[in-house]
């Protein structure tokens, strides 16, 4: 499965496949107190996963939420030597890292499923092309590179 993601502003992300149509979008909307929360949303509109940030800085911490409760605990590694984002969560333990920020291999565990590359547009933002394994993907899959957009902001663009 491949899919295109594509930074809007303020927060907002459009996910397409390979025929340009948009499979998911992810929103965000503030919070009176603490940080915002991202939305991950399907086609129709139904939100699937909710990203909060946990930690701020340099390396920032997320959580991934489904049906109210943690499903994976997000960290920022490393940003410039070797690059690499943990997604730990059950029995899914996700790895994204690389040699440098743009081209970055998609780990389960130590067995690599995919890989997110991230490019300049005409307008110099990022676009962010996920590939992962047809056996490995899920819905959540898309927020991998929401989450380095965001680890990495500033960085990619």
């Amino acid at each position: 499965m491949e899919l295109i993601i594509i930074p809007k502003g303020a927060g907002k992300y459009d996910v397409t496949d390979a025929k340009n149509r948009i499979i998911y979008t992810v929103s965000k909307k503030r919070r009176l107190i603490g940080n915002p929360i991202t939305t991950l949303h399907d086609a129709s509109g139904y939100a699937l996963y909710t990203m909060v940030r946990t930690e701020s800085g340099k390396k920032p911490a997320f959580q991934i939420i489904f049906n109210d409760n943690p499903f994976f605990v997000v960290q920022c590694k490393s940003l410039y030597v070797d690059p690499s984002i943990t997604f730990a969560g059950g029995n899914n333990n996700f790895e994204l890292k690389g040699k440098n920020q743009f081209q970055l291999t998609l780990y389960l565990g130590k067995q690599p499923v995919g890989s997110l590359i991230t490019e300049r547009q005409a307008n110099d933002e990022p676009k962010y092309t996920l590939s992962v394994e047809d056996a490995y993907f899920d819905d959540y899959i898309p927020l991998f590179a929401v989450v380095t957009d965001k680890c990495f902001s500033g960085k990619n663009k």
